[in-house]
């Protein structure tokens, strides 16, 4: 009887250190694989961090774009409510009918400043410098 519970009892520990070995080994895998899906995670934080700070930095350089352009804009409306109300001082009619030559080269003048200007303004190869 000493004889088959001592086999018995070493069945059993054989048993039980087999059965701890397999679990050890499925836990080092499991180990494993959640370290590396852990590395895919900091590497995927990292460039989503990265591409947040990318476009919060452009944003603020649109902003500050914007309220450039936004002054650029209400000087152009200061000059063209300064010209409405020059313009509405002169009689233009009664001059262009006395002296069209002076008329003439004003416009033609003014006409070529505005067309450089917009021809600056409009030219797409601005922005390359």
């Amino acid at each position: 009887m000493g004889f088959k519970l001592s086999i018995l009892l070493g069945g059993l520990l054989f048993i039980s250190v087999s059965g701890s070995a397999w679990y050890i080994d499925r836990l080092q895998d499991n180990i494993s694989t959640l370290k590396g899906n852990q590395i895919a995670l900091e590497s995927s934080i990292a460039q989503q961090n990265d591409s947040i700070k990318s476009y919060l930095r452009n944003q603020k350089i649109q902003a500050e774009e914007m309220q450039i352009l936004e002054k650029e804009k209400q000087e152009s409306q200061r000059e063209a409510k300064q010209l409405r109300l020059t313009f509405a001082k002169h009689d233009l009619d009664n001059l262009a009918l006395k002296k069209p030559k002076l008329i003439q080269n004003i416009v033609n003048k003014a006409t070529k400043k505005v067309n450089a200007e917009l021809i600056a303004m409009t030219n797409p190869d601005q922005f390359d410098e």
